[in-house]
């Protein structure tokens, strides 16, 4: 090992594995914390050493002082996964390595997020013989395998070791700020050694984990050009190639470099899998399908690649359902995520998929038919109630109450306003009355009762109104302003709604605490004190907050009344007004939003034509030239679906209502 302050996680690392190893060999960089002293209580030799950048140089003073035939190399935020099986499959491999076997890959699973919830693999050489001619290569992103096949070029072989790995978790990545440390190394050895291909990928790597696209194809693109499958991190280079191109906006490039190489890594489950995103993006779900099942044959090889975790299972699952869900094939799609829970009961993805499915399509049956096979986690079930809530299906909270006991204590409020929902709104004032004071509760619950008061006007008196209006939070005041305003507009006579021909987006938009207010509104089913409140908006505003609804809160505005899902098409105003004078001043992408969020609202409300203008307008605006100056080569997924819904003929399908359904629910 080579550390530097690392006490907060060395003694897990050292615990996990000191029934495995006969000796233990620490170089340490520097530390100032604790870490010589823990290292020394597990018997571990320690070699102090002063960092001078280069990883491979500490790492080789740690294999020099090494006495046994075997080297095991792990970092302190890792730990040798501790099962008897695991052991024994160590002790195998050892026993019966032949003369040509010098190492063996080892998967690193990466845990990642705030929790670990997602997982990535890598197959690093970690287990290899001891000897001189065997050494690291590389200041940074430092490995051993090529020294091996070097001398011997089949000599690593795959195994079934693993390593968790907890260095990519958010919090220790904020901690030790490895971004910037990495750039500096980098820019350092690039300076000393030349612009090898090794440090301009791990710069490209750097750049990608930052979302820096363009700065990491700069790289990517020329060192793909140049090197070859031999080069140990090729696979990876292609993956993130690809993936960079569809983030920079060329979708096609991507699939060019895709499609290039799959025949190559036919066997590489994350690959196959972008080849289907890439496809799906285009409106090909047929062609995103059959990507998909090459992924799922590749499942069994993901850990010989850099692999997230799903891959070719759960995750590719998921993405067979979303394909179905885009042709209209829902009991394959609903078939396709229970499956990817089967795998992976804690795959929220799938679960949420599945819960807009069922909301947007009339299906709970899918969730209760998972509930009754799955053993699902607690999470899930905590995903579930405010999914219901915002999807307005209350009625989901009471057929699985037994299930959804201890995840609703955590959550107080949602009781009162699936009450609300149900029409029930004096016992769900009641419901929320206690929370009002609450200290961490209270600004939720005193919103939710002032969103009930809008929903029955009338029941309120004039010193009940005065009371409240005393304890409202910051959002419920600006709503009330707005509120007030359209009503004085509207006694005015004055038009509330954007006119015929109105350009949207030349006024500001809504005020950020606006949005909670209209959200509680819609929590508790004021759909009428809600129109309002966005009639009341400039038109921008108004349209932004539609559009920053998520989609169980489209699932909601499924079950509005038929006045109100009126009143949401009149505020679109009309698709001429895409063309008026100083419609240019709006980005081409919230017009082309704009214009495919009108025509699905027309699709809703049956006027087939009118979704049909707002179709070709979004498809014109769509083609139209992006801030870079370049015309954008591809077209949003939801204007594929628009413009398939509104083609001649297409009100005649089967399930038309739910295909206009989850293209609103997926804009």
């Amino acid at each position: 090992m080579i550390v530097k302050d690392e006490a907060g996680s060395l003694q897990r690392c050292l615990n996990a594995v000191k029934d495995v190893v006969d000796e233990i060999i620490v170089v340490d960089t520097g530390s100032i914390d604790d870490t010589t002293e823990i290292a020394r209580l597990h018997g571990a030799v320690v070699i102090r050493t002063e960092w001078n950048g280069d990883f491979s140089e500490a790492r080789n003073l740690s294999l020099a002082a090494a006495t046994k035939p075997w080297i095991l190399v792990l970092d302190a935020d890792e730990v040798w996964v501790q099962t008897p099986q695991m052991k024994t499959e160590l002790m195998r491999l050892l026993a019966a390595s032949r003369d040509d076997v010098w190492g063996y890959w080892i998967q690193v699973t990466s845990l990642l997020g705030v929790s670990g919830e997602e997982r990535v693999t890598d197959a690093v050489c970690r287990l290899f013989r001891a000897d001189p001619r065997i050494a690291f290569q590389g200041r940074i992103h430092e490995e051993i395998a090529s020294s091996i096949m070097a001398l011997i070029p089949q000599g690593v072989l795959h195994s079934r070791l693993e390593v968790i790995h907890y260095g990519y978790m958010e919090q220790v990545i904020t901690a030790k700020n490895k971004g910037a440390r990495n750039m500096q190394l980098i820019r350092f050895a690039l300076n000393q050694e030349g612009d090898q291909p090794e440090l301009l990928y791990a710069l490209a790597t750097e750049w990608f984990q930052q979302a820096k696209y363009d700065e990491a194809l700069r790289l990517l693109q020329p060192l793909l050009a140049q090197l070859t499958p031999e080069c140990g991190y090729h696979s990876d280079l292609v993956l993130k190639t690809a993936y960079a191109w569809r983030e920079s906006g060329s979708p096609e490039r991507a699939l060019a470099v895709v499609e290039a190489w799959a025949p190559v890594y036919e066997d590489f489950p994350d690959l196959l899998e972008l080849g289907a995103v890439l496809e799906l993006d285009q409106g090909r779900e047929d062609v995103a399908l059959n990507w998909l099942k090459q992924a799922k044959s590749a499942a069994s090889t993901a850990s010989r690649y850099t692999s997230v975790s799903g891959a070719g299972t759960y995750r590719s699952l998921t993405l067979e359902g979303m394909a179905y869900e885009r042709a209209g094939r829902w009991a394959e799609a609903e078939a396709a995520y229970t499956a990817a829970l089967g795998l992976q009961p804690g795959s929220l993805p799938a679960w949420q998929r599945l819960l807009l499915l069922a909301a947007a399509t009339g299906r709970p049956h899918a969730i209760a038919s998972v509930a009754a096979r799955v053993s699902l986690p607690p999470a899930a079930w905590q995903a579930l109630i405010p999914a219901a809530l915002a999807a307005h299906r209350p009625e989901w909270l009471l057929r699985h109450a037994a299930a959804l006991a201890g995840p609703l204590r955590a959550q107080p409020l949602a009781a009162g306003l699936a009450l609300a929902q149900l029409g029930e709104d004096a016992a769900a004032r009641a419901a929320l009355q206690p929370w009002a004071a609450h200290a961490q509760r209270g600004p939720e619950a005193a919103l939710a009762l002032w969103a009930l008061g809008h929903k029955q006007p009338g029941v309120r008196n004039a010193r009940a109104a005065a009371r409240q209006q005393a304890a409202l939070p910051a959002a419920a005041h600006a709503a009330e302003a707005l509120l007030l305003r359209g009503a004085t507009a509207r006694s005015s006579g004055l038009a509330c709604s954007p006119p015929r021909g109105a350009t949207p987006g030349l006024a500001a938009p809504a005020p950020s605490g606006v949005l909670a207010a209209a959200q509680a509104l819609a929590g508790v089913g004021a759909w009428a004190a809600w129109l309002r409140l966005l009639q009341a908006l400039p038109p921008r505003g108004a349209l932004a907050l539609l559009a920053a609804l998520p989609p169980a809160a489209r699932c909601g505005l499924l079950r509005v009344p038929a006045s109100v899902r009126e009143g949401l098409l009149a505020l679109c105003g009309t698709p001429d007004g895409a063309q008026q004078p100083h419609a240019d001043e709006v980005p081409a992408p919230e017009r082309t939003a704009h214009a495919v969020l009108a025509g699905t609202l027309a699709l809703l409300a049956g006027r087939q034509n009118l979704a049909r203008e707002w179709a070709k307008s979004a498809q014109l605006t769509a083609r139209q030239p992006a801030a870079t100056g370049r015309p954008a080569k591809t077209i949003p997924p939801g204007l594929h679906t628009l413009l398939r819904l509104t083609a001649p003929g297409a009100a005649s399908a089967d399930e038309y209502t739910n295909q206009c359904n989850m293209l609103l629910v997926h804009l």
